[in-house]
């Protein structure tokens, strides 16, 4: 087996673990809080946060344009790495919902709680 898949189920097996060890040893009141409150950090503060890597993508190229050729290809590298910063944190912004959802029942094995 190669090494990196050996890791990859090796980190699986043992967030799964954690997950079932949890829910068998402590109250979970404490986990779905932080959870929750990760969701709403998360949900708040990240689509935020792409729209400003989006800005200052725009920003990096267009002042790329400016310079010489080496120069705008190292600004046009920065830009398609903000580009992709944002377009993750807009997925995290997506996916924190249903992660919270998919993970906090099968913690307190109870139904799905509502983070205000």
């Amino acid at each position: 087996m190669k090494p990196k898949r050996s890791v990859l189920l090796l980190s699986m097996l043992v967030s799964f673990s954690a997950v079932a060890f949890a829910s068998s040893s402590i109250s979970t009141g404490p986990i779905t809080a932080a959870l929750c409150s990760v969701r709403m950090i998360v949900v708040q503060v990240l689509p935020t946060l792409a729209l400003v890597l989006f800005f200052l993508a725009g920003l990096a190229y267009a002042a790329g344009q400016v310079f010489g050729a080496e120069t705008k290809a190292r600004a046009q590298n920065w830009a398609m790495s903000l580009i992709v910063g944002g377009i993750v944190g807009i997925m995290l912004a997506v996916m924190a919902p249903i992660m919270v959802g998919a993970f906090v029942p099968a913690l307190s094995g109870a139904s799905v709680p509502t983070c205000a």
